[in-house]
């Protein structure tokens, strides 16, 4: 298995992929330049509509990058009895980013950790699809009232593809406050005691080949309580 953990695989204004550090000529040699099936997980299964546009998207954008598509399927409510399927027919599966809890609620339900277990498929993670990569998942507070909701469950069972618990979007959610309190500098924070965050920015992945890692770009380790540049 091939893994690009991201941030965000598209560019700030969504019109275009994002080529820092070097991910599409990594992603074209790791697809041979050839024609391949993609497959899009959704992060938010019930919402057609937006996965409807989300596919087009992407599918826009690759082309534009000159990637050849054979295929590109989204999973989703409407087809999840089709799961196994469309994952063994998938050449490159996309792990799409929205609400952490409800994506990884969604794998739980498809069993995708079970259905990936062994492959050798290119997976790649966007934001919350790569935060659900990791186990333990560190569910980070993004909604008003999760960050002061006891029951909020903070640490959930993801798929073990790799170590890394990441928190993406850091020239953002920097500056982002949920329930009064700064999602990095405080909630995150607060929550590394006794926990490893790697702090990633737009641009910035981890590559993983045959087990071996490559953070490329900037990253910022946040270890009990304690910022400091990774790499």
């Amino acid at each position: 298995m091939i893994i690009y953990l991201t941030s965000n695989l598209f560019t700030p204004d969504l019109t275009a992929l994002n080529p820092e550090n070097g991910l599409l000529d990594s992603l074209r040699a790791d697809t041979r330049n050839e024609a391949a099936n993609y497959l899009i997980i959704a992060a938010d299964p019930d919402n057609s509509e937006m996965n409807d546009q989300m596919l087009e998207l992407t599918r826009q954008s690759f082309l534009q990058k000159d990637f050849a598509i054979n295929e590109m399927a989204f999973l989703d409510r409407r087809n999840c009895q089709d799961a196994k399927a469309l994952i063994d027919n998938a050449n490159v599966i996309i792990l799409f980013g929205g609400h952490v809890p409800t994506q990884n609620k969604f794998f739980q339900e498809l069993k995708l950790k079970d259905l990936l277990a062994d492959s050798d498929k290119i997976v790649m993670g966007i934001s919350a699809g790569s935060m659900n990569m990791a186990d333990p998942v560190y569910a980070l507070p993004e909604e008003e009232g999760e960050a002061i909701n006891p029951k909020y469950q903070r640490f959930l069972t993801g798929l073990g593809l790799v170590e890394e618990q990441v928190i993406p979007h850091s020239q953002i959610l920097k500056d982002v406050e949920v329930d009064g309190m700064r999602m990095i500098d405080e909630i995150a924070r607060e929550d590394s005691y006794g926990n490893s965050f790697y702090v990633i920015p737009d641009g910035t992945y981890l590559y993983v080949c045959e087990g071996k890692k490559e953070w490329r770009g900037k990253v910022v380790l946040l270890a009990d309580g304690e910022f400091s540049d990774f790499n």
